[in-house]
């Protein structure tokens, strides 16, 4: 793989290709993703997979189609202790097969990232990169 940096990018931020799990659900403003056992409920989330990955938005492999327009909570799993909140709007989807399995794949922007958030994204993103980049030479 050879970088170009004269070439023209045409997207606002960088994306990874890269497959990590998702937790979801309708938007609630709440960041737990977490049984919470005092109060002896759960709050409910589905949970899907990263196509691929932006500090804008991602493209997340899900069991079933959600909504245009639908606002929602999520939670990143970039590593077993880093796990980024983000409030995300689905801008889109379609079917497609992956691996022989029909999956829904949703397009999501990303409306609220804080400035933690988006820092941890951005340190995986290009650390990922710049491992794909060293094994390439």
């Amino acid at each position: 793989m050879t970088i170009d940096p004269n070439k023209i990018q045409k997207r606002r931020f960088v994306r990874l290709e890269v497959v990590r799990p998702v937790k979801y659900r309708r938007y609630t403003g709440n960041p737990v993703f977490q049984t919470n056992f005092n109060v002896g409920r759960t709050i409910n989330f589905n949970v899907g997979r990263t196509i691929n990955l932006s500090v804008g938005g991602v493209k997340l492999s899900v069991s079933t189609p959600i909504p245009v327009g639908t606002k929602l909570d999520m939670e990143i799993e970039l590593s077993d202790s880093i796990k980024p909140y983000v409030v995300g709007k689905v801008i889109g989807g379609e079917e497609k097969v992956i691996d022989g399995i029909s999956r829904r794949i949703e397009k999501i922007s990303f409306l609220e990232v804080d400035k933690d958030a988006q820092d941890l994204m951005t340190k995986y993103i290009f650390n990922r990169l710049r491992k794909v980049v060293r094994k390439d030479k």
